[in-house]
């Protein structure tokens, strides 16, 4: 657990670029100490890592780097390995010694690592990039599509890029519920991206699932026996055309990841803050690990596992944010029973809110909205028949904003909205059909808007009760007639 998203992809990130580097350091470390020690390629072949060429070291499975570590190790018992290992890894050196001692070792060094995101990636991962050293001119954004998804393919062209540039790859950081949208990239499709640019490109990089909003709804496929409810059953109980058996396989393809980040404050509706990462291989774990000389493990816990702050940034932690985890997944179960029943039903009230705004008659008002969510978060601008210009629509909706907000007298709205700008390039693959709805003019007044964008509202539905209308109070058809006396006023 961490105190949120933002370090829960720092410690996801951090542990990736150092499994990254290992095979550098075992490769040194191994003919330091005259050993030989053989790492399993992406063709499923082995060589001795000391006979690796910079490019094959940089390009091995995390798995198979970490099993060098491990052979290592094995072939040199004894406590000098590991202190030989350390001297020659990244974490000890810094990237400025390292650089220099690849370029002795190895020639001309290739280009600077990167790691690729989907343009739809939370901000934080450029304070993460610039704060772990790799740069922020080494994070590279992957086209969305209109569904607002890292693109596959879009992906698959990056990879063949960077592979003819020998450019390494650090990692991949798809989303699995953007902040913005609630969209889930088609992770079972990147996964199989990763597959063909390990097979035709021998390329290969950690993949992590940035699934802090969304990670929670992979409840919803879960039954309470630990089997997997299909598409079909899902939508028998929702009684609608979600899920998709597309959403369904991205879900599923958690599973494939080498990280997932996963906030318990968002869809876990645990109190802030609370936040969390996951490995699929815990000796990623050693390879960050400090351990203060006042705390050293030992007795029952002779490996540590009571002492987490070894392997996080984080040291000292208050312990109120695991146990209100901890007794929130024991009221509400991981599954169809618990979190995936309170999810599925939140989903399908904003889609209820979605479809409802499609059909809306708002006084003559035109409205664009962003395809159906893959999850709880609606987004919608409006356009009224006396504007031509962006300028103005973005005003127009500015101003909804404002009147659906808190008031500086401290009045409460009627309803709540927040609002968000898509702005280029980030949403050029999204962008067109909205402005398409509105009637406006191509996608080069929006270019030329900056960072102004296109302003759209934007809503969460975090309760199972718009789903279903219970008593005398349909918020659904209420918010759409004081959407009407507001935008027709």
């Amino acid at each position: 657990l961490t105190s949120g998203g933002t370090l829960a992809n720092f410690e996801a990130l951090w542990i990736a670029r150092q499994v990254h580097y290992l095979p550098l350091a075992v490769a040194a470390a191994a003919r330091e100490l005259g050993v030989t020690v053989e790492a399993k390629l992406p063709d499923g072949g082995r060589r001795a890592v000391t006979d690796l060429e910079l490019w094959q070291l940089l390009n091995l499975d995390p798995a198979a780097a970490l099993d060098l570590r491990d052979a290592l190790l094995a072939a040199a018992p004894g406590p000098v390995a590991p202190r030989v290992l350390d001297a020659h890894g990244l974490a000890a050196c810094g990237y400025q010694d390292y650089s220099l001692e690849l370029a002795r070792r190895y020639g001309d060094p290739l280009p600077a690592a990167v790691v690729l995101v989907a343009a739809t990636a939370h901000y934080s991962w450029e304070k993460l990039v610039r704060a772990l050293g790799i740069g922020g001119q080494q994070l590279r954004v992957v086209p969305v599509d209109t569904h607002c998804r890292m693109d596959p393919d879009a992906l698959w062209e990056e990879l063949r890029r960077l592979s003819a540039a020998r450019t390494p790859v650090v990692a991949v950081v798809s989303v699995c519920g953007t902040t913005e949208e609630s969209a889930c990239d088609r992770l079972d499709l990147i996964a199989e991206v990763r597959a063909q640019a390990r097979a035709e490109l021998g390329t290969t990089f950690h993949l992590h699932s940035d699934a802090c909003y969304g990670g929670y709804a992979a409840a919803v496929t879960w039954r309470a026996d630990g089997t997997r409810r299909t598409a079909a059953d899902i939508r028998g109980a929702t009684g609608t055309e979600w899920p998709s058996e597309m959403w369904v396989r991205s879900m599923e393809a958690l599973a494939t990841t080498d990280s997932i980040s996963i906030d318990p404050h968002k869809l876990g509706y645990v109190p802030y803050p609370a936040g969390a990462f996951l490995l699929r291989d815990r000796r990623g774990r050693d390879l960050v690990a400090v351990d203060p000389p006042y705390l050293e493990p030992g007795g029952a816990d002779p490996a540590g596992e009571q002492f987490l702050g070894r392997y996080s940034i984080e040291g000292s932690r208050p312990g109120a944010a695991a146990a209100a985890t901890w007794m929130s997944h024991k009221v509400l179960p991981l599954d169809e029973r618990g979190y995936g029943h309170l999810i599925e039903r939140s989903v399908v009230g904003a889609r209820r809110l979605h479809a409802a705004l499609a059909a809306a008659d708002l006084g003559g008002c035109r409205i664009a909205l962003l395809p159906a969510p893959d999850l709880n978060i609606v987004n919608f601008a409006l356009r009224h028949p006396r504007h031509r210009t962006l300028a103005e629509v973005n005003a127009f909706n500015e101003g909804l904003y404002r009147a659906l907000s808190p008031r500086p007298d401290g009045r409460a709205p009627e309803y709540y909205v927040t609002r968000t700008r898509l702005a280029a390039p980030k949403y050029d693959g999204a962008i067109a059909p909205l402005l398409e709805a509105l009637g406006l003019a191509g996608v080069d007044e929006w270019r030329a808007a900056g960072p102004e964008g296109l302003v759209v509202l934007r809503m969460t539905v975090m309760d199972p009760f718009l789903a279903e209308p219970a008593g005398a109070t349909d918020h659904v058809a209420g918010f759409l007639d004081h959407l009407r006396a507001l935008a027709t006023a």
